[in-house]
């Protein structure tokens, strides 16, 4: 389908269809804008339309919007205009309105290589010789030249702020996008994926026993104490020779905050239960604890400063509103990502510091009776204190309790422990040479495991189960030191010695000295003498 040679000429130079009712040219649809009325108005389709060689500006009557609604006219569709108008601007410039036009084809692209009418000869001599207004057209060429300009500086400095908005959000967002990559790659490695709010966790805390609800135990969400038991962390945690989570803490008032926090589990948000409480003797405790678990310090990291947004005032107010309020909600997402990415830093630290380790530091104590556990580091706090000596690495293995270190035993040791069985062969103890076996697989053979090694007879296989299962027993049971002073004394001390602990970790404030009762003051003085001699009672004790 082929366009109507010198369509457009021909039109500009007449009054619209009127003047020759059997003109009906076919043109192409080179652009289709809509424009926006005021005060509810109807909005109007402005188009240009070209006949391959001439384009000329002009406007679609309403009747003809339904047809743009639907699709018939488009962009680069080919149109047989039925009726038409033209219309003379003040300025001299002349405008199609196209009042009646059928859809012919669309090609999808732009015919012929058209220039805009007012470039060709006769038009240019014609509205020279119409509006020769002399210097008044230089000062609107300038004026054009100057708006241009003015509008060309408007749009590039807006394009500018536009894509200084669009890389912060970039960052931003890549950013957030870094913390939740690093929170999930710690999950992997360090938590467990099977995780449920009615798991019960077994705590041995300061060498009690507490249990509770996983649920019960991270209802407080974004707090230390949550962090131990979300299971985000599970891999790492310090556990016990029977496996339970360790905390080296003091039991009354840890079980004070889970006793609190088993009741917060059933009660109303109108009728939440009072805050944790203790006798007066656990209170420092109480509250060091209270902040140890629930708070977040970021002294020990790099503080990262947040650009405050910044003020655009050089566009219209509208435009002015929405650039400022977009950077408003960029600069509390950068925010609230290094919230996040502290706090992450923060759990990490805090597990790490706090809540790992292995259980041979674990140190369980019987002080004159009373089980207590605590960290070996916890007890050589104070360096060369009589306590620290006593359980610094060399003298503990020289300490040897009554505990069996069977996994460490070789085979010569696991075949010398196999001629101590009551009615076991002598053969059978060469066995376990001949297949090398150690002291932690003599503890992981089963049945099945025996046989394999070479044990035949049904009542040998039997006889050594049972005494496997009896080194089993004395490998997990706990390795208990006797402390020979009194309960109320230790433990004062015990604590003591925890927050200075974790004070020269950065996890809490430098812990006040003991408060002691007045009718045990001197027998805790003189346990702390023997302990801490010389200057470094005066840490329990003061000047």
């Amino acid at each position: 389908m082929s366009l109507t040679i010198n369509a457009i000429r021909s039109m500009y130079f007449m009054s619209g269809s009127a003047d020759n009712p059997s003109f009906c040219p076919t043109l192409q649809l080179l652009h289709l804008k809509k424009i926006e009325q005021t005060h509810g108005a109807e909005h109007r389709w402005k188009v240009v339309i070209s006949d391959g060689q001439y384009y000329i500006a002009g406007m679609l009557a309403i009747q003809l919007h339904p047809k743009v609604h639907s699709g018939e006219i488009a962009q680069f569709a080919i149109i047989t205009v039925n009726e038409f108008e033209v219309n003379t601007m003040s300025s001299g410039e002349k405008i199609i309105i196209l009042l009646g036009a059928d859809k012919v084809i669309n090609p999808g692209s732009r015919l012929g290589n058209p220039v805009d009418i007012m470039k060709a000869p006769e038009i240019n001599l014609y509205v020279r010789s119409t509006f020769d207004a002399g210097s008044t057209i230089d000062e609107l060429d300038g004026a054009t030249n100057r708006l241009k300009l003015t509008v060309d500086d408007h749009q590039s400095s807006l394009s500018a702020e536009m894509q200084k908005l669009d890389d912060e959000e970039k960052r931003i967002r890549g950013r957030s996008n870094d913390i939740d990559e690093k929170k999930r790659e710690s999950a992997a490695e360090n938590g467990i994926s099977d995780v449920s709010d009615d798991d019960l966790i077994e705590i041995n805390a300061g060498g009690k026993i507490i249990a509770a609800k996983r649920g019960v135990l991270t209802q407080r969400k974004g707090t230390r104490f949550e962090a131990l038991f979300c299971g985000r962390w599970e891999q790492k945690l310090q556990r016990d020779s029977s496996g339970r989570t360790f905390l080296d803490v003091n039991p009354k008032a840890f079980r004070a905050i889970v006793d609190w926090l088993n009741m917060l589990s059933i009660s109303s948000a109108e009728n939440s239960p009072q805050s944790p409480s203790v006798d007066e003797e656990h209170q420092d405790m109480l509250n060091h604890h209270m902040v140890l678990f629930s708070g977040r310090r970021y002294s020990s990291f790099v503080k990262h400063s947040v650009k405050m947004p910044p003020v655009v005032d050089r566009f219209g107010d509208e435009l002015n509103k929405a650039i400022n309020e977009k950077w408003k909600y960029l600069h509390q997402l950068e925010a609230g990502a290094l919230s996040l990415d502290k706090s992450f830093q923060d759990e990490e630290r805090f597990i790490d510091l706090f809540a790992t380790g292995s259980n041979n530091d674990i140190i369980t104590l019987s002080v004159s009776g009373t089980i207590m556990a605590t960290r070996r580091a916890t007890l050589q706090a104070v360096e060369d204190s009589m306590l620290a000596q006593q359980f610094d690495d060399t003298k503990w293995t020289e300490q040897g309790c009554d505990n069996v270190r069977v996994k460490w035993w070789t085979p010569d040791e696991v075949s010398e422990w196999a001629t101590t069985v009551d009615g076991l062969q002598e053969d059978v103890s060469n066995l376990f040479i001949e297949n090398e076996i150690n002291g932690s697989e003599l503890l992981a053979l089963d049945r099945d495991g025996l046989k394999d090694i070479g044990v035949k007879r049904v009542g040998t296989i039997c006889l050594l189960l049972e005494e496997i299962g009896v080194l089993k027993e004395k490998v997990n049971k706990d390795i208990v030191t006797l402390i020979e002073y009194s309960p109320y004394c230790f433990g004062k001390i015990l604590d003591f010695l925890r927050a200075k602990h974790l004070c020269s970790l950065g996890l809490c404030r430098e812990p006040p000295r003991p408060s002691v009762c007045e009718h045990k003051r001197d027998m805790f003085e003189t346990v702390v003498r023997y302990y801490f001699p010389g200057e470094s009672s005066t840490l329990f004790l003061g000047p």
